[in-house]
């Protein structure tokens, strides 16, 4: 069973910001987009696995004939806006307290509540999954929650060709959320790049740990990278001053490269209230769908 990534009053919380979501989104847009006839200017969208009760129509056959499982064909009229939850999966997530893999997927399990309500659909994956998820804006919840949640850190990787595909299609349609630490930015940059090539908004939502920023540690101090064997070093206030400096330059060209390629920068610790960044882009209009 995946873990449980919000306590009880947390989704109590969050569903009144759905509904806050409902409210935001055009009625008249919606209206708009649902109105669309099957062969009507509908175009293929993905797969996902039949299940019971599904409009055996949309089956796709072929598929059934070459893998012996039956997927539904997804259907996108022009229009419909897409969420995509793309999650660096890299080692160096798995760091802090809090954790800043479980704080990524929290923030993207949040996101793609509300995105249920004021989008059409909401794809996810990891960078290195040659698989994206898909959930239509019926979704479950909780099959949705238990989907972000059974996500586990893999390896530094730049964007899978299963992603990049999803921004072929459709990309201005597409709004992009990208959880990260940047500390593997080329694998970011390189989807940023890619959302901007194919008209999709994307933003960057870049988590630390304090203790990555604020560092404790003095003397003799073992040291584990995230590859390679323990280094001792000796930690004092000189070596601990250039660390900052570093650290501060690397956060400053972080954001600037993100910034240059289009996209929006929002940087966040792990201990982060989810409710305030839910609210920042929902005002914003990114969850909304609109792009000239």
């Amino acid at each position: 069973m995946a873990e449980s990534l919000f306590t009880e009053q947390e989704l109590a919380r969050l569903r009144r910001l759905r509904l806050a979501g409902e409210r935001v989104r055009s009625s008249t847009l919606r209206g708009e987009r649902r109105s669309r006839q099957m062969g009507s200017g509908l175009e293929f969208g993905a797969y996902r696995p039949y299940s019971h009760g599904d409009d055996l129509r949309r089956v796709d056959w072929n598929v059934y004939g070459r893998l012996d499982q039956l997927f539904l064909k997804l259907f996108e009229a022009p229009g419909q806006m897409r969420l995509v939850l793309a999650l660096d999966a890299s080692p160096t997530m798995d760091f802090g307290e809090p954790n800043k893999w479980r704080a990524a997927r929290r923030v993207m399990a949040a996101l793609g509540l509300i995105a249920l309500v004021t989008a059409d659909r909401v794809l996810l994956a990891r960078f290195n999954d040659e698989r994206v998820q898909n959930f239509e804006a019926s979704a479950n919840e909780q099959i949705f929650l238990d989907a972000v949640a059974s996500l586990s850190i893999g390896a530094a990787a730049t964007p899978s060709a299963a992603l990049r595909s999803v921004l072929s299609t459709r990309g201005r349609d597409t709004v992009v959320l990208i959880a990260t630490d940047m500390q593997s930015r080329e694998g970011v940059l390189a989807l940023v790049n890619e959302c901007r090539k194919h008209g999709a908004r994307s933003a960057v939502i870049s988590i630390f740990a304090k203790e990555e920023h604020e560092p404790t540690m003095e003397g003799l101090t073992r040291l584990q990278p995230v590859l390679g064997p323990h280094q001792k070093l000796r930690v004092d206030e000189s070596v601990l001053e250039a660390y900052r400096k570093e650290l501060e330059d690397y956060r400053r060209a972080a954001q600037s490269a993100v910034r240059s390629c289009g996209a929006a920068y929002l940087e966040v610790p792990s201990d982060v209230q989810i409710e305030p960044i839910v609210m920042e882009l929902l005002k914003s209009g990114l969850l909304e769908g609109h792009h000239a």
